[in-house]
């Protein structure tokens, strides 16, 4: 297994995927954080979910949750201007944890910081979570950001 130190990398350019969620805004301001300290830029990626299945979308439903997220992305941009950082948006149709990996190796990026909000095990078993699946999978340094109304029981 070859090991790559990425402890020298500078981090110019740094990923972080939103659903809204307030795991994903935790996510967010580590992301700015560490741009304003780094001189980075911040991408805001929303992923549609296209996997199917029995919670499939019709067309006009995904054509309401696509705009939907478009304003999400453009009220992120919009944000308090507490650091100074440029911000980028995207949104793209797929399944997300493929769709952020993609996006971060399509676009250069250095380090994505992601929400992980608390789901029950039986939940995790049968799906897994899309933090999950980019840890194993990213290239990059991958820094998860727990919501912060999540206890451990």
């Amino acid at each position: 297994m070859t090991v790559i130190d990425h402890s020298i990398d500078p981090v110019r350019s740094i990923l972080v995927p939103t659903d809204g969620s307030d795991a994903a805004g935790a996510a967010l301001e580590r992301a700015l954080a560490i741009a304003d300290r780094e001189d980075a830029v911040v991408h805001v990626l929303t992923v549609m979910d296209s996997g199917g299945g029995p919670l499939a979308f019709g067309v006009e439903d995904v054509h309401d949750l696509e705009e939907s997220k478009a304003r999400l992305l453009e009220g992120l941009e919009r944000r308090d201007r507490t650091y100074d950082v440029d911000v980028t948006g995207a949104v793209r149709r797929g399944r997300p944890a493929r769709e952020i990996i993609t996006y971060a190796e399509t676009h250069g990026i250095d380090q994505i910081v992601l929400g992980r909000t608390g789901r029950g095990a039986v939940a995790e078993a049968l799906v897994g979570s899309t933090a999950d699946q980019v840890v194993r999978e990213a290239s990059v340094p991958v820094l998860v950001v727990p919501d912060a109304d999540v206890t451990d029981d």
